[in-house]
C-alpha cells in the first residue's frame, strides 16, 4: 500500500487498516508522499492519538518535515489544535524549536492562532527545558511580537511569565513588543508589558517612531493616557523625519488624543518636522476640522511657514478646504491672522483661491480686512490674472468687481486680464474689463493684441464687442503683432467671412497693409482660398489686386499655385488683374498653374484673351515644359490644343518637354506627346542627350519601351560618347538592357559602340561586375567579347580587376576569349589578377591553358611581383604551386618578388617565400639594395626579424650608399631593428659614402623610436649616464648603447669629424668616452675586450686575462662576480672546458677561478626558470633570442609562466654551440636583466 493510499484512509477515518499495514511493514513509517508528507503528519493533523503512538513506537521519525512548508508532525499537530497531540509529540522528543519554510516554530503558530491551551504545553512541558522562547521567525518576530500583535493578552501574559522571555527584543525594523502592542493591540497588553521590568518605553524603531509615536498614529486615547503615565515618557519625541506624536494625531485625526496631548505640560502645539510643518499644517492637508479648531483655540500658529513657505491657510485655500478656511479666518484667537502673507513663489491665499476656482474661498478671503487684490506673485502674476487664465469666469466677474483691480496688469507672458478673457471665450468679462478702461491697445509678447486673439481664434462676438464698445474709440484696428500681421491679416488667413466683414465696417481698417513679406490681406486670402473672404476683399474700394510680395507674387499668382479654381475666377473678373504679371523668376500665372496640376485653372487662364501659352520663365521654360515634367497629361493635352504651343520648344539647356517626361517617367504624357504632329523623339539637349538617354539613365523602364518603339535612336551618343545602353549598363538595369537588346525595332543596335574612352557596353558591365547584364550581352550575336579600350584593357582585364570570379567564369566559358591579351603597358589578365588579389579570379585564370604564369610587363613585373606587391598570400601561394614561376625573377629596376614584398610589409608573404626553395635572401637591386634594406628603410620590424631568422642573411652588404641594413636602421632612427642587428652579430663600424659610421647618423637624430616594449641595456645605459629613463630613446642613449658594442666615437669621416664633435652636451659627451674601447690595462699593447661585471668595466686583452688575479674592479673597486669577452685557450683536443680550473697570478700567486670554465646542462634550466616569473624575455633579448622568437614562445604556451622560461633557456641552449653555453655567459645575463632569485638558484646548482 503505496503511502498516498494510507494518508487517504486517514483522512476518511479508516485507522483500522492502517493500523494493520503499519504492524505489518514497521520498516515504512518514514515513507512520504510526493509533497513529503508522512503518515504522522497526517495522523497528527486527524489527531488520532492511538494511532500516532503505533507510528511512534514503530519508528516513526518526529522532526521529518514536508517538502512544501517544512512543518513537522508537531507544526502540523499546532496548526490544527490537537493539544493533546502536542502534548505527546512533545514529550516524545519532538524538536519544539524546528522552523517552517517561513521560520515559524510551533510556539509561533500557537502564539498566532491565540491557542492559550497550546502555547501553555509548548512553554510548561519538563521537556522543554531547550524551548528557544525567544527564536525569531523569517520576518525577524518572536512569539511575544506576535502574541502583541495578535492582541492576547492572557498569551502575552503567559510568555511574560516565561522566565528567557526578552521583552527588549526587536525586530528588523526596530520594533519591540511595546510597539506592536501599540500599534496593533489592546490596553490591556500594553498595561502588561509597561508593568515589566525590562520594558522600555524609550525604545525607538528605525525611523525614530517611540511606542507614543504608534499609540497616536493608530490607537485610543486610553493607550496614550497609559504611555504618558510612564515617567520615562517624552510627550515631544521626534521621528527621524521630526514628526511629533502630536503631528500624527493631528494628520489622521485622532480628535481625542490630540485633545489629550494639548493638555500635557510641555506640549510643544509648534513644533515643525523636516518639511516645516506643524502639527496644523498637517491637520489641515488631511481635512481634520476638529483637530484644526482644536490645534488653532490651543495656540497653534496660524501664520506659521513650512519649506514652501505655505501657511495653514495657503493649504486650506488651495485644497478648497471652505469649511477649513473659515475655523482659521473666524477664530476669536485668530485676531493675527496676516492673510496676505506670501509663499517662496510670491503667493498669497488669494492667488491660490483664484487659481483653483473656489469663488467661496475668494469671497471669505475679500470679507477680511486687509486683504490685497492687487498682489502680486514673483513672475508678476495678480489674483485677476491667474482666474482669467484658468477660466475661471465666476471668480473673474466677481474680481472685476472689486475696488483697486489693475485691468491692465500684465503677467510674464505680457498678458493682460483682457488678453486671458478673450483667449477664454468670456466675451461678457471681456465687455466688463473694456467698459473698465481695460487698454483694447496692449500687445503680449508676442505682439498681439486683444483684437488679434479673438480674430485668430475666430471668436466673432468677442470681435464685436472690441470693435464697437463705446469706450473703444482709441482701438488701433490696424496695430501688427512681431510677425507685422494685422487683425484683417490674421482674419484672412484663418477665413473667417463674418470676422473679415466685422473688420472691413471698421473705418479704420487698412485693407492694403504690408507684412514684411508684403502679402496684403488679399494675398493671405488666395493662399488659403476662402472664395467668400476674396469676394469681400475684391469689393471693397481700396483693395489692389496688383500688390506684389517680395518675390514678385500677386494675389493671382498665389490662387493659382494652391489651385483654387472659385478664387482665380473672382480675380479674373477684375478688370485690374494682370494675367500677363510675372514673378521674379520670370513664372506666369499659367507657369503656376502647369507646375502645380491644376487642370481647371489652367483651362481658365486660356480662356483669357491675354495669356501668353509661349511665355518663358527662368532657364527657358514654358508652361508645357513645366506640364510635362510634372506629368498632367490632361494639362499638357488642353497647352496642345492652344495655337501657337510648340511641342518642340527647347529650355536654356537644350530640354524638350519630351526630355522632361521622359526623364521623370511620365508614360502618358510621354505616350500623348510621341503622337504628336512634327515630334522630334531623337533632338538632343545640350549634353547630347536625347529622350532615351534620360529615360535610361533614370530608370524609367516604360518609357524606354515607349521610344524605342516610336523610333529612338539607340545608337545615338551624348557628350561622352556614351549609348542609351552604355547607362543601362554601367547602372546595371538589367530590364532596361533586356529592352534594349529584344526589341524588334532594334535590328539595327550597335552593341560594340564605343564612348570616347573606348568602352563598349560589355566594358562596362565588367568594370562593374555586373554578371546577369554580362549574360545577356555576350548572348548577342553581335558582342565583341576581346573588344579594347584606349588604353587597351579588355573585358576580361576589367573582370579581374573587379575580382568578379562569376563574370570572369563567364568571359573564360566565351569561344575567343583571349587570356593572353596586353594592355599598352603590357599587363596581362592574371597580372590584373594579381594586382587586385583576388584568389578566386586568379585560380580561374590558372586552370586557362593559356594563361602564361612567366609573362612579364613593360617594367619587368611578373604576376608573381604584384601579389606580393599587394599582399595577397592565397594568391602568392597558388602562383608559387606553378611549374615555371621564377620565385627570384627581377625587375627592370632589379627587384624580386622579396624586394617588393619587404617595401610594403608584407610580412606573411615574406616569410611564405623566405620558406621557398632556391629563394635569394641577399639579392641586390640596381641600388644595390637587398631586401633587408628595404625592410630596414621602410621600418617594417616583423619583416627584420623574420629576415634576420634566416641562416642565410647577409647583414653586411653595402647599397650604392654604401649602407649597410645597420645603417640604414640608423638612419631610419628605429631602435628595436637596430637592436635586432647587432645581436645578429653585424659590424659596428661601417661607414657610408660620407664616411659616417653609426654614431655619426645617430648624433643627428633627436630621439629614436621602437616597436619592441623594452630593451633592458638602453636602461643600463641611462644609469651609466645618470639620465632619468623617460631618455630612454633620446640620441645620447642610443649612442652609448651603439659605442658600447664597439662603435667607435673617434671615427672620423670624409669631413674628418668624429661623432664626439657632434654632441654639444661638454657633460654628457665626458661619460661617452667610457664606452670606448681602451687599450689593455696590463700589456698597453692590445686593446681591451674583456668586459667585468656588474660594473660593465672592459680593462683587459685576452691573454692577459688568463692571469687575472684581482677580485675588485680597478676603476672602481666594485666586487667582481663575472666576466664577458673572454674565451679561454684550450688545448686542441678539449673542444670545451668542463670543470672548473683555477690560475695563478705571476705576481702574487693567488688562486683566481676561470669563470669561463664550467658548461651549463639541459637539467640546470627547469630550476633556473622556476625562479624567473615574469622576467624571462628580458633575459631572452639578453640571451640574443630575438623578439618575434619570445612572442611565439608566449602564443604557445598563454598561461604557463615557467614554461614560457623553460622554453626561452631551452631555445638558447639547443641554439648555440657547447663553448657558447657557459655558466659565466648565463650568469652575466641574469645579473643585468637582475633575476636574483633565478641567480642564487643558478650558483646553488654548482656549489
Amino acid at each position: 500500500m503505496d503511502v498516498d493510499k494510507i494518508i487517504s484512509k486517514i483522512q476518511n477515518g479508516d485507522f483500522k487498516d492502517v493500523k494493520r499495514f503499519i504492524k505489518k511493514n514497521p520498516d515504512q513509517v518514514n515513507n512520504r508522499n510526493s509533497k513529503g508528507v508522512t503518515v504522522l503528519m497526517v495522523a497528527c493533523e486527524q489527531g488520532n492519538k492511538e494511532l500516532i503512538t503505533l507510528l511512534t513506537e514503530s519508528g516513526a521519525d518526529l522532526n521529518i518535515s514536508d517538502e512544501d512548508k517544512k512543518w513537522t508532525a508537531l507544526h502540523y499537530a499546532v496548526e490544527k489544535h490537537k493539544t493533546d497531540v502536542v502534548a505527546f509529540l512533545v514529550s516524545s522528543g519532538a524538536n519544539v524549536n524546528k522552523q517552517d519554510s517561513g521560520g515559524n516554530t510551533p510556539l509561533h503558530l500557537a502564539v498566532k492562532k491565540n491557542y492559550e491551551d497550546v502555547v501553555k504545553v509548548l512553554l510548561n512541558s519538563k521537556e522543554n527545558n531547550n524551548l528557544q522562547v525567544n527564536q525569531k521567525n523569517n520576518f525577524s518576530a518572536t512569539a511575544l511580537h506576535l502574541a502583541c500583535r495578535y492582541g492576547s493578552k492572557d498569551v502575552v501574559e503567559l510568555l511574560l511569565q516565561h522566565k528567557d522571555t526578552d521583552v527588549k527584543a526587536v525586530m528588523e525594523d526596530g520594533s519591540t513588543a511595546l510597539h506592536l502592542a501599540c500599534r496593533y493591540g489592546s490596553k490591556d497588553v500594553v498595561e502588561l508589558l509597561l508593568q515589566h521590568k525590562d520594558t522600555d518605553v524609550k525604545a525607538v524603531m528605525e525611523d525614530g517612531s517611540t511606542a507614543l509615536h504608534l499609540a497616536c498614529r493608530y490607537r485610543s486615547k486610553d493607550v496614550v493616557e497609559l504611555l504618558l503615565q510612564h515617567k520615562d515618557t517624552d510627550v515631544n519625541a521626534v521621528t527621524n523625519h521630526g514628526y511629533t506624536p502630536l503631528h500624527l494625531a493631528s494628520s489622521h485625526g485622532r480628535t481625542e488624543v490630540v485633545d489629550f496631548l494639548l493638555k500635557q505640560k510641555g506640549m510643544d502645539v509648534n513644533k515643525v518636522n523636516l518639511k516645516g510643518d506643524t502639527p496644523l499644517h498637517l491637520a489641515v492637508q488631511k481635512h481634520k476640522i476638529d483637530v484644526v479648531a482644536f490645534l488653532v483655540s490651543s495656540g497653534g500658529n496660524v501664520n506659521k511657514q513650512d519649506s514652501g513657505g505655505n501657511t495653514p491657510l495657503h493649504l486650506a485655500v488651495k485644497n478648497k478646504y471652505e469649511d477649513v478656511v473659515k475655523v482659521l479666518l473666524n477664530s476669536k484667537e485668530n485676531n493675527n491672522l496676516q492673510v496676505n502673507q506670501q509663499n517662496e513663489l510670491g503667493w498669497t491665499a488669494l492667488h491660490f483661491a483664484c487659481r483653483y476656482g473656489s469663488k467661496d474661498v475668494v469671497e471669505l478671503l475679500l470679507q477680511q480686512n486687509g486683504t490685497d487684490v492687487k498682489a502680486e506673485t514673483k513672475q508678476g502674476s495678480t489674483p485677476l490674472q491667474l482666474a482669467s487664465a484658468h477660466r475661471h469666469k465666476e471668480v473673474v466677474d466677481f474680481l472685476q468687481q472689486q475696488n483697486g483691480i489693475n485691468a491692465n496688469k500684465v503677467d510674464e507672458e505680457g498678458d493682460t486680464p483682457l488678453h486671458l478673457a478673450v483667449q477664454n471665450h468670456r466675451t461678457d468679462s471681456v465687455a466688463f474689463l473694456v467698459s473698465s478702461g481695460a487698454n483694447v491697445n496692449k500687445q503680449d509678447s508676442w505682439g498681439d493684441t486683444p483684437l488679434h486673439l479673438a480674430v485668430w481664434n475666430n471668436y466673432e462676438d468677442v470681435v464685436k464687442v472690441l470693435l464697437n464698445s463705446k469706450e473703444n474709440n482709441n482701438l488701433q484696428v490696424n496695430q501688427k503683432n512681431n510677425f507685422s500681421a494685422t487683425a484683417l491679416h490674421v482674419a484672412c488667413q484663418y477665413g473667417s467671412k463674418d470676422v473679415v466683414e466685422l473688420l472691413l465696417q471698421h473705418k479704420d481698417t487698412d485693407v492694403k497693409a504690408v507684412m514684411e513679406d508684403g502679402s496684403t490681406a488679399l494675398h493671405l486670402a488666395c493662399r488659403y482660398g476662402s472664395k467668400d473672404v476674396v469676394e469681400l476683399l475684391l469689393q471693397h474700394k481700396d483693395t489692389d489686386v496688383k500688390a506684389v510680395m517680395e518675390d514678385g507674387w500677386t494675389a493671382l499668382h498665389l490662387a493659382c499655385r494652391y489651385g483654387s479654381k472659385d478664387v482665380v475666377e473672382l480675380l479674373l473678373q477684375h478688370k485690374d488683374t494682370d494675367v500677363k504679371a510675372v514673378m521674379e523668376d520670370g513664372s506666369t500665372a499659367l507657369h503656376l498653374a502647369c507646375r502645380y496640376r491644376s487642370k481647371d485653372v489652367v483651362e481658365l487662364l486660356l480662356q483669357h484673351k491675354d495669356t501668353d501659352v509661349k511665355a518663358v520663365r527662368e532657364h527657358g521654360w514654358t508652361a508645357l515644359h513645366l506640364a510635362c515634367r510634372y506629368g498632367s497629361k490632361d494639362v499638357v493635352e488642353l497647352l496642345l490644343q492652344q495655337n501657337g504651343t510648340d511641342v518642340n520648344a527647347v529650355t536654356n539647356h537644350g530640354y524638350t518637354p519630351l526630355h522632361l517626361a521622359s526623364s521623370h517617367g511620365r508614360t502618358e504624357v510621354v505616350d500623348f506627346l510621341l503622337k504628336q504632329k512634327g515630334m522630334d523623339v531623337n533632338k538632343v539637349n545640350l549634353k547630347g542627350d536625347t529622350p532615351l538617354h534620360l529615360a535610361v539613365r533614370n530608370h524609367k523602364t516604360d518609357v524606354v519601351a515607349f521610344l524605342v518603339s516610336s523610333g529612338a535612336n539607340v545608337n545615338k551618343q551624348d557628350s561622352f560618347g556614351n549609348t542609351p545602353l552604355h547607362w543601362a549598363v554601367g547602372n546595371n538595369y538589367e530590364d532596361v538592357v533586356k529592352v534594349l537588346l529584344n526589341s524588334k525595332e532594334n535590328n539595327n543596335l550597335q552593341v560594340n559602340q564605343k564612348n570616347k574612352l573606348g568602352s563598349t557596353a560589355l566594358h562596362d558591365a565588367c568594370r562593374y561586375g555586373r554578371k546577369d547584364v554580362v549574360e545577356l550581352l555576350l548572348k548577342h550575336k553581335d558582342t565583341d567579347v576581346n573588344a579594347v579600350e584606349n588604353k587597351g584593357w579588355t573585358a576580361l582585364h576589367l573582370a579581374c580587376r573587379n575580382g568578379s570570379k562569376d563574370v570572369v567564369e563567364l568571359l573564360l566559358q566565351q569561344n575567343g576569349t583571349d587570356v593572353k591579351a596586353v594592355m599598352e603597358n603590357g599587363w596581362t589578365a592574371l597580372h590584373v589578377a594579381c594586382r587586385y588579389g583576388s584568389k578566386d579570379v586568379v585560380e580561374l585564370l590558372l586552370q586557362d591553358k593559356d594563361t602564361d604564369v612567366k609573362a612579364v610587363k613593360e617594367d619587368g613585373q611578373t604576376a608573381l611581383h604584384l601579389a606580393c606587391r599587394n599582399g595577397s598570400k592565397d594568391v602568392v601561394e597558388l602562383l608559387l604551386q606553378q611549374n615555371g614561376t621564377d620565385v627570384n625573377a627581377v625587375t627592370k629596376q632589379g627587384n624580386t618578388p622579396l624586394h617588393l614584398a619587404s617595401t610594403r610589409e608584407r610580412t606573411e608573404v615574406v616569410e611564405l617565400l623566405l620558406k621557398q626553395k632556391g629563394i635569394d635572401i641577399n639579392k641586390v637591386n640596381l641600388e644595390g639594395d637587398t631586401p633587408l634594406h628595404l625592410a630596414v628603410r621602410n621600418q617594417h620590424y616583423d619583416v627584420v626579424a623574420s629576415m634576420l631568422a634566416q641562416d642565410s642573411v647577409k647583414l653586411d652588404i653595402e647599397n650604392d650608399d654604401k649602407r649597410t641594413p645597420l645603417l640604414e636602421a640608423v638612419y631610419a632612427a628605429h631602435i628595436g631593428i637596430v637592436h635586432e642587428i647587432i645581436t645578429c652579430g653585424a659590424k659596428m663600424n661601417a661607414v657610408d659614402k660620407d664616411g659616417n659610421n653609426c654614431l655619426h647618423i645617430a648624433a643627428e637624430k633627436e630621439e629614436f623610436h621602437s616597436e619592441v616594449k623594452r630593451i633592458p641595456i638602453l636602461d643600463e645605459c641611462c644609469r651609466e649616464l645618470q639620465l632619468d629613463k623617460d631618455r630612454r630613446l633620446s640620441e645620447i642613449v642610443v649612442l652609448s648603447y651603439l659605442a658600447s658594442h664597439g662603435a667607435s666615437l673617434y671615427h672620423r669621416n670624409d669631413e674628418k669629424v668624429t661623432p664626439l664633435d657632434c654632441i654639444e652636451n661638454q657633460h654628457l659627451k665626458e661619460k661617452l668616452k667610457t664606452f670606448l674601447q681602451s687599450l689593455c690595462w696590463w700589456c698597453q699593447e692590445k686593446k681591451a675586450t674583456v668586459t667585468l661585471h656588474p660594473c660593465r668595466h672592459t680593462i683587459c686583452c685576452q691573454n692577459c686575462c688568463s692571469q687575472m688575479t684581482f677580485k675588485q674592479c680597478p676603476i672602481c673597486r666594485q666586487h667582481i662576480r663575472s666576466i664577458s669577452g673572454f674565451v679561454c685557450p684550450k688545448s686542441e683536443e678539449k673542444a670545451v672546458q668542463t670543470v672548473a680550473e683555477s690560475v695563478e697570478c705571476p705576481k702574487c700567486k693567488e688562486k683566481v677561478e676561470s669563470f669561463e670554465s664550467v658548461m651549463v646542462e639541459e637539467k640546470h634550466l627547469h630550476r633556473v626558470s622556476q625562479k624567473l616569473a615574469g622576467k624571462w624575455q628580458p633575459l631572452g633579448r639578453e640571451l640574443g633570442i630575438r623578439q618575434y622568437e619570445l612572442d611565439n614562445i608566449k602564443e604557445n604556451n598563454p598561461l604557463n609562466v615557467e614554461e614560457q622560461g623553460f622554453q626561452m633557456l631551452l631555445r638558447w641552449w639547443r641554439g648555440n654551440d657547447p663553448e657558447k653555453r657557459t655558466l659565466q655567459i648565463l650568469k652575466a645575463a641574469l645579473e643585468r636583466t637582475e633575476c636574483q632569485d633565478a641567480l642564487e638558484c643558478l650558483s646553488s646548482e654548482f656549489n
